[in-house]
């Protein structure tokens, strides 16, 4: 009884420092905007938060890609699901520096809403945007954390509804460069 007693207190252990060691990782980030004026916070825990550069070739040419989104998961808690994701295609990612503004139309610039609530009677899927604002206001590649504001207006095409982001802000979330 006394090793099982050892084993245990032992796993538990590891699996503290495991934990500690995901929390270190992924930062206590937040993400918070408001969508038609009720506000929306995302922080690490059950929710997700990160940010990226991404790149693909399109022939002789390579786009990258910043994205930065921020979910809830309602999958495994069976509630409802919200997504916020911003998204700007460039031809450099050495662009993504603080201070940087980008700006829908001017930039490929677009944002997107979804929801679906706990028994999938409420989708929305706001993924159409008329207007896009990104402000980058600080980045540590060192740190793998960067930082910023955002807002967008976005259409969902099913129902013809609009959904303002408005007050968006990332604030030390994860960030990855592939």
């Amino acid at each position: 009884m006394k090793k099982l007693l050892v084993c245990l207190f032992a796993i538990t252990m590891v699996s503290c420092d495991v934990e500690e060691e995901i929390a270190n990782i992924l930062g206590d980030g937040t993400v918070r905007a408001d969508v038609n004026g009720e506000t929306k916070t995302f922080t690490f825990g059950q929710n997700s938060v990160a940010a990226a550069i991404t790149s693909s070739d399109s022939g002789p040419n390579t786009i990258y890609a910043f994205g930065m989104g921020a979910s809830t998961d309602g999958i495994s808690d069976n509630s409802e699901t919200t997504a916020i994701a911003v998204t700007l295609l460039m031809d450099n990612p050495d662009v993504i520096v603080a201070g940087a503004s980008f700006s829908y139309p001017n930039d490929l610039l677009g944002g997107t809403y979804t929801f679906e609530d706990e028994n999938g009677s409420t989708n929305i899927d706001g993924d159409e945007s008329t207007s896009a604002n990104l402000n980058i206001t600080s980045v540590d590649i060192a740190g793998e954390r960067i930082s910023g504001t955002f807002s967008f207006v976005t259409i969902d095409s099913d129902t013809n509804t609009t959904y303002t982001v408005s007050n968006g802000s990332f604030t030390n979330i994860p960030f990855y460069i592939n």
